[in-house]
């Protein structure tokens, strides 16, 4: 059943990151660009367009899915990007873009909503094994 659960939220989160991403990317990339950006214009392409697009809501998605699952934090990464892309690919008409800006940034997002769910999973741990612990001590 938590197996089940797990691959569920990731799969609703990579279908909301891929369908709501695309839309909010649509509205960052409509930022104009400073003309001194012209010779990085990846940079604001990654900072600008992609991680306000993308990024954010993948840090959100990828935190909610690897906390509340607490099964597999990894598979939670590589199960919501995997739809995401597939979900991308088909609002696309089945043409496949490996646009490496929107890649990098979403892949690094993802985990770094996975590493801050991880740490405040341990943190909880820690602090119930610390409860349990007085409660003996106490007793």
């Amino acid at each position: 059943m938590h197996l089940t659960k797990s691959t569920l939220s990731s799969v609703v989160a990579g279908l909301i990151l891929g369908y709501l991403g695309a839309y909010l990317t649509g509205y960052t990339s409509a930022f104009s660009m400073p003309a001194n950006f012209i010779k990085f214009m990846w940079v604001w392409d990654i900072l600008v367009v992609q991680f306000l697009g993308f990024g954010v809501l993948a840090i959100l998605l990828s935190y909610s899915v690897a906390y509340f699952s607490k099964l597999n934090f990894f598979f939670s990464v590589i199960a919501s990007f995997v739809i995401a892309q597939l979900n991308l690919f088909l609002m696309m008409d089945g043409n496949i873009n490996l646009y490496f800006p929107h890649i990098l940034t979403m892949l690094t997002c993802l985990i770094i909503g996975w590493l801050i769910a991880i740490k405040r999973h341990a943190e909880q741990v820690v602090q119930t094994e610390d409860n349990h612990l007085l409660k003996k001590i106490k007793h």
